[in-house]
């Protein structure tokens, strides 16, 4: 039986994480990993946040849905699924730390490179590099389960900012999450008491979208980018201490 402190932690900081998603199109894990790992092992983390994020992003899937740029979500996804196969391999060549370390100086690297040009004009790359991003994306959803600093890394170079940039996050960790929340299912993983807190935590989390989708409209796109950039280094340092 699930202590009754664990439950009120997990609940507050699911709908904490989903607001500050739903505002930044990042951190959600991050935060119920922080939190949750708090309580209980990071071997049940993991799998319990996956359905739990999985009715968040589906909500917010569909509430910004006209935000989405389908043209760069099919040429993104090419790359995806046989991403998770490389990172499910290359988990097992690396370890973990390797690949935390490895994200965080990328990540570090993209923010300072972002401060450093500011607002000059740049050129958007590629569409074609668009399936090596999903590749490399997948890869890191396949091995340690954080993809969404990358997300925004790749569609902040295409110009995706506010809404755009939440609703391309929101439909890759839809389709990722699913795909985990089967897979754990399928291992026997949710047991009642698990399935029953991953449940409650996904309630709050829907309730966090509507937080955030309230404070999103009052954010400037100015502070907006300088927001995501500011989680980008957090995420970088935490990536190279933890």
């Amino acid at each position: 039986m699930l202590d009754f402190s664990l439950w009120l932690v997990a609940l507050g900081g699911a709908l904490l994480a989903s607001t500050v998603t739903t505002i930044t199109s990042i951190g959600a894990g991050m935060i119920m990993y922080g939190v949750l790992s708090l309580f209980l092992d990071l071997k049940v983390v993991i799998p319990l946040v996956a359905p739990a994020h999985l009715l968040a992003v589906a909500l917010r899937c569909w509430l910004f849905r006209r935000h989405l740029h389908w043209r760069l979500a099919a040429l993104f996804f090419l790359g995806v699924v046989p991403g998770i196969y490389a990172g499910a391999m290359l988990f097992d060549v690396l370890t973990e730390a390797a690949l935390r370390r490895m994200l965080g100086v990328f990540l570090l690297a993209f923010a300072a490179y972002e401060c450093w040009h500011g607002n000059e004009d740049r050129a958007t790359p590629h569409v074609g590099l668009l399936p090596l991003g999903g590749v490399v994306a997948g890869a890191l959803l396949g091995s340690i389960g954080i993809a969404g600093p990358l997300l925004v890394v790749i569609f902040l170079r295409y110009g995706l900012l506010k809404e755009d940039l939440i609703a391309m996050v929101a439909l890759f960790f839809l389709l990722g999450n699913a795909q985990r929340t089967v897979l754990y299912w399928q291992q026997g993983f949710f047991v009642a008491d698990r399935l029953a807190l991953a449940v409650g935590m996904g309630v709050a989390m829907l309730v966090g979208v509507y937080v955030g989708r309230l404070v999103l409209p009052h954010i400037s796109r100015a502070f907006f980018r300088r927001l995501v950039l500011g989680m980008l280094v957090l995420f970088g340092i935490q990536f190279l201490i933890w």
